[in-house]
């Protein structure tokens, strides 16, 4: 049992410390077109991004611009935990890039980026970062795309519905 117990703690110190998780689809949409959903938090982000619905008890709070580089917003949850999202970097035909960072210590980069490919854009969600040594997190960095990868498949799907939509994205 002893023996069983160190061998998953030296496994857990030689796992990688570096994780990402990297969706993508493609809208029959331009890009300017579907930024507005993503460079706005407030009234953007809860059209399509499964996370927003995770807890219905959720409560968010908005500082900043309303949309593209410095919109923040804050939340508090007891299911999800406490953190804020902000966007560092903003271009209507190339996407965003964010940080998220949770209240626990735990931070993370963000990336949803557009690729025009023949009339339709390649839309990609890129999460990333880097966990400490401690084993316990160099397991949950090993398992982050599992964790995650399910919830980018079901909001790019969600975006690319409303971003397809005839009447178009709403956003303000």
């Amino acid at each position: 049992m002893v023996f069983l117990f160190i061998a998953f703690f030296a496994v857990g110190y030689i796992l990688p410390a570096d994780w990402k998780v990297e969706r993508s689809t493609f809208i029959k949409a331009k890009p300017q077109q579907i930024y507005p959903l993503i460079a706005n938090f407030k009234t953007g982000w809860p059209q399509w991004s499964a996370f927003d619905f995770e807890d219905p008890s959720i409560q968010y709070s908005y500082s900043g611009p309303l949309e593209g580089v410095g919109a923040t917003r804050s939340w508090v949850s007891q299911k999800m935990g406490d953190g804020s999202q902000t966007i560092l970097w903003a271009l209507p035909d190339s996407g965003i890039e964010f940080q998220l960072s949770m209240n626990n210590g735990f931070l993370l980069n963000g990336r949803i980026a557009f690729q025009d490919v023949g009339g339709e854009t390649k839309v990609t969600w890129m999460d990333y970062g880097k966990v400490d040594p401690n084993p316990i997190h160099r397991y949950m960095a090993s398992v982050m795309d599992k964790m995650m990868g399910s919830a980018f498949e079901k909001s790019l799907s969600t975006l690319k519905a409303k971003a397809e939509s005839p009447s178009g994205p709403r956003t303000r």
